[in-house]
C-alpha cells in the first residue's frame, strides 16, 4: 500500500512540475507575441505621424531610414514567436504524457471503449 501512495505522490509532483513548465513557456509565448505586436504598432504609429505631419521631406527621410530597422525588429520578434511555439508544443506534449492522456492515434485505439 505504501508503494502505491509514493507512486501517486511522485506522479502528482511530476504532473505539477510539467504544468508549471507549460505555464512558464506559455508566458514566454505571450511575451513574444506582445513584442511582435509592439514592433508592428511602432511602424503603424510612425506611418500615421508621417501622414499627419506638416514636415516636408525631413520626416519622410527619417521614416525611410528607420524603416529597415523596424522591419528587422518585427522579423526578429516573429522568429522568437516561432521558436517559442515549438517550445509550447513540446511542453504541452510532455504535460499530456505526465497526465497519462493518449497522445497518438495508436494509443487511443488501444483504449477500451465503453458501449
Amino acid at each position: 500500500m505504501r508503494v502505491k501512495q509514493n507512486t501517486k505522490k511522485e506522479r502528482w509532483n511530476e504532473l505539477c512540475d510539467r504544468a508549471q513548465a507549460l505555464i512558464a513557456v506559455m508566458r514566454r509565448e505571450t511575451d513574444a507575441r506582445l513584442l511582435r505586436r509592439n514592433a508592428e504598432a511602432k511602424i503603424v504609429c510612425a506611418e500615421r505621424a508621417i501622414l499627419s505631419s506638416d514636415d516636408s521631406d525631413t520626416a519622410v527621410e527619417g521614416f525611410v531610414n528607420w524603416l529597415p530597422e523596424a522591419r528587422g525588429a518585427i522579423e526578429k520578434a516573429r522568429s522568437a514567436e516561432r521558436e517559442v511555439a515549438i517550445d509550447v508544443a513540446v511542453a504541452y506534449h510532455v504535460f499530456m504524457q505526465a497526465k497519462g492522456s493518449p497522445t497518438s492515434a495508436e494509443e487511443r485505439e488501444e483504449e477500451p471503449t465503453s458501449r
